[in-house]
């Protein structure tokens, strides 16, 4: 009896305090959220017992401090570092040291000297450096440094400027591979219309891919290995290509039914809403051929909508994000809710939190666009906590690791003796 109890100690003593849900049941809102806290505080999700940290609030900009889409992680490689976007007359890329840790901010600053037309609101992190991040302006990219301390003068490199390159205003919605060589992005013309795009590859410096007969361009974004591309026309028209650009670039165009238009791109794959709004995986080499990642009916339906991030170069793992298109509650699972959802088709699910984000007329800006960090230990996302016309800021929630239990067998008791 007493060798069974030091068994279960030792498996009770394995186990974490908490555990998320990994379950498929409903699990209904409270009537209001959690109190708001102010930036730099955080809350306790009442459902799913993590912790959120509100990173902005009007301290920070007058109407709003966002995360402006899922594929755009806030955190740094490290998760030294953290960004916002923040209307401060324009849209402005807003930084502060993280400590991951103590989930607590530090020397929030703004760069002082952006490049002409720099789109701060598409940057996107070095997957390499924790202190450089890349973005486009006008027809240029560039890798930017941010120095250590609170400084606002930041590092701006030239890697090319594109102006030679194709005929129109300006470039848009960059994307990179994780090794940051292959870079890809759409240009507009001066009606703001996508007209092309483009693949360029840093190390030879040479253009890779060059479209402008498609018509109309939504947008494009190069997968995590950079030999994938895929090419989304504008106007819901269902025209969705994935380019293979191994050697002589070849193109496949996607099936109806199995269309997609947001998604969580990785290493070689793709992870999507598609056939009638179920969730599916599928390698870009063969974008037709799927994997079904939940049961039918159990994701997305007529009410709902949804964004998807993947992290790291570890695709086991995609994030959704639910919410309602016109402030509904709870009703399946899921809803109005933050998911990790496994990528193999085993229907593992690991539930987050709700994002506490209402949704009116599936107004874009409400959205809350979770992303996720490199390491999965931080998703952050938009939130006008639970006020559909109010400001909208960016919140931080920590990811609770799986519960496991310590199964390697104890060593056999010594110096007991029956009393």
């Amino acid at each position: 009896m007493r060798v069974l109890c030091l068994v279960l100690l030792r498996v009770l003593w394995a186990l974490p305090t908490w555990a998320f849900l990994s379950d498929m049941n409903v699990h209904p809102m409270p009537v209001a959220p959690p109190s708001l806290p102010a930036a730099g505080s955080t809350a306790t999700d009442p459902t799913f017992g993590t912790t959120i940290l509100r990173v902005t609030d009007s301290g920070d900009s007058p109407s709003y401090c966002i995360n402006d889409y899922s594929n755009e992680p806030p955190l740094n490689i490290n998760n030294t570092k953290i960004r916002a976007i923040c209307n401060v007359g324009y849209k402005r890329f807003k930084v502060w040291d993280f400590n991951a840790a103590t989930m607590t901010l530090s020397n929030g600053r703004i760069q002082a000297n952006p490049p002409p037309g720099l789109r701060e609101y598409e940057a996107q992190w070095s997957r390499i450096s924790p202190n450089k991040f890349y973005a486009v302006g006008l027809k240029a990219l560039y890798e930017i440094t941010i120095p250590d301390g609170a400084g606002t003068t930041w590092t701006n490199t030239l890697i090319r400027d594109f102006g030679a390159d194709f005929v129109g205003s300006y470039i848009t919605q960059m994307s990179l591979s994780d090794n940051e060589d292959v870079f890809a992005f759409h240009y507009v013309n001066s009606n703001g219309v996508g007209t092309g795009y483009m693949v360029y590859k840093r190390s030879t410096d040479t253009i890779l891919l060059n479209v402008s007969d498609e018509g109309t361009i939504n947008e494009v974004e190069i997968d995590k290995s950079g030999r994938y591309l895929v090419s989304l026309k504008a106007n819901a028209t269902k025209d969705l290509h994935v380019w293979d650009l191994h050697g002589t670039p070849s193109r496949t165009t996607v099936d109806d039914l199995l269309w997609f238009s947001h998604r969580a791109i990785g290493n070689g794959f793709v992870a999507t809403g598609c056939n009638t709004r179920r969730l599916c995986m599928r390698n870009l080499a063969t974008p037709n051929s799927v994997t079904f990642l939940l049961p039918r009916d159990s994701w997305s339906y007529a009410t709902q909508q949804d964004h998807f991030a993947m992290p790291g170069s570890n695709d086991a793992w995609m994030v959704g994000t639910r919410f309602h298109i016109n402030g509904g509650s709870v009703v399946k699972a899921f809803d109005n809710e933050i998911v990790f959802i496994a990528t193999d088709g085993s229907s593992q699910v690991r539930r987050i939190a709700h994002h506490w984000s209402i949704v009116i007329d599936n107004n874009y800006d409400a959205q809350p666009r979770a992303s996720v960090s490199r390491d999965g230990n931080f998703i952050a996302f938009t939130s006008n906590w639970g006020n559909s016309s109010g400001r909208r800021d960016l919140y931080l929630v920590r990811v609770h690791p799986a519960a496991k239990i310590d199964t390697v067998p104890p060593l056999p008791p010594a110096n007991l003796s029956i009393q």
